[in-house]
């Protein structure tokens, strides 16, 4: 790697960082306004508000990283192109089409530390954020107020299973029906209380069993049963760790969609997310390839202002097709990887032309 090379990246991480902290520290005024609204009704102290804030502002990080590898993308090469050493550059024989090389590798890089964050750090962030907001609060997270409720689940076995609530904090699942199809007449009832794990085993507390398939009806009542052989589907629920489905983690979206297939619902939105999580990842690569041609103007009427907003608002652009692209798969009107990756193959495509163009007009 020549020596224009590593200039070029030490200047793209020099402005990458400084973007990255004037956002993240506008992200984090953002989640102290937003923290401070949501605690004016209890006592708190400022240590409480900055480890909430932070934690929040983590959480949100990687909605804001594509902006700042934008910003960082079109600083870095106005920067070259005002100090003409980009000129320079391609004077002496250089090519547009090796020096996207090092951009590519970072970026390459930034998109690996999202998938890191996703997976890893937000969890974590998320964690401590929903902790601490509970004990300054005075109280801890209640089954009444966090969780899943009236979830219908149907099984291979002519099982249509009703979930009162799945309690997230406790791991606890509560007033659970089961009604059994028999020549397509319901022929048994059962209702749980309250289905909970000891150990590596499930129970089911306060079951009463209504036979309403047979002449005369039985009842049964039976206050403590173990379930461990049905274990699969109660595994799956309490490991989610939000009732917001943009905030589970792609592992937990995996669960939700594994565990909506089994039971014949559409995982569509969870397909959805799960593929948006990982293509805002991949985008970032996209998004460097893109604006890194379109940021080159050797021409005589040469305007920074210009050229920024037509970089910038190219970025906008492809943003803006990532969302509508997601908003049209929640529609059904296009398939969850369409709706996701459709928007990055294509400008991934523009981008490779844009710098072919480039690498044969010098």
């Amino acid at each position: 790697m020549n020596k224009f090379y590593l200039y070029t990246i030490k200047s793209f991480i020099k402005y990458l960082l400084i973007v990255a902290l004037l956002i993240f520290l506008l992200l984090c005024l953002s989640a102290v306004y937003s923290t401070t609204f949501s605690l004016s009704e209890v006592s708190y102290t400022l240590q409480d508000v900055l480890v909430i804030s932070t934690a929040s502002a983590i959480v949100d990080v990687n909605k804001v990283i594509p902006i700042i590898v934008a910003i960082a993308v079109m600083v870095t090469m106005l920067m070259l192109m005002r100090s003409n050493e980009l000129l320079g550059y391609m004077t002496i024989g250089g090519s547009v089409g090796r020096l996207v090389i090092p951009f590519f590798i970072i970026g390459v890089c930034i998109s690996a530390l999202m998938m890191f964050i996703e997976y890893k750090v937000v969890p974590e962030s998320r964690e401590i954020k929903d902790y601490e907001m509970a004990r300054v609060k005075s109280g801890v997270l209640n089954h009444q107020v966090n969780g899943f409720y009236n979830t219908w689940f149907i099984n291979q076995d002519n099982v249509i299973t009703n979930v009162g609530f799945v309690s997230i904090s406790e791991k606890e699942v509560y007033n659970v029906i089961e009604y059994t199809i028999s020549n397509n007449k319901i022929s048994q009832i059962q209702n749980i209380e309250r289905i909970y794990k000891s150990g590596n085993e499930w129970f089911a507390d306060n079951i009463t069993i209504h036979k309403i398939g047979i002449n005369p009806p039985q009842y049964t009542k039976i206050d403590v049963k173990n379930i461990t052989e049905n274990a699969g589907i109660w595994d799956k629920l309490i490991t989610l760790s939000t009732t917001n489905i943009k905030a589970l983690t792609p592992k937990e979206l995996y669960v939700m969609i594994k565990l909506s297939q089994e039971k014949g619902l559409n995982s569509t939105v969870y397909k959805i997310n799960l593929y948006y999580k990982l293509a805002s990842a991949v985008s970032v690569i996209v998004l460097v390839l893109l604006l890194f041609p379109i940021s080159i103007n050797f021409s005589r009427n040469y305007s920074i202002v210009k050229n920024a907003t037509i970089t910038f608002g190219f970025a906008l652009i492809f943003i803006l097709a990532q969302n509508i692209g997601k908003s049209m798969g929640d529609a059904g009107v296009l398939s969850p990887f369409n709706a996701t990756f459709g928007p990055i193959i294509l400008f991934l495509f523009v981008s490779i032309i844009m710098i072919y163009n480039r690498s044969k007009a010098r």
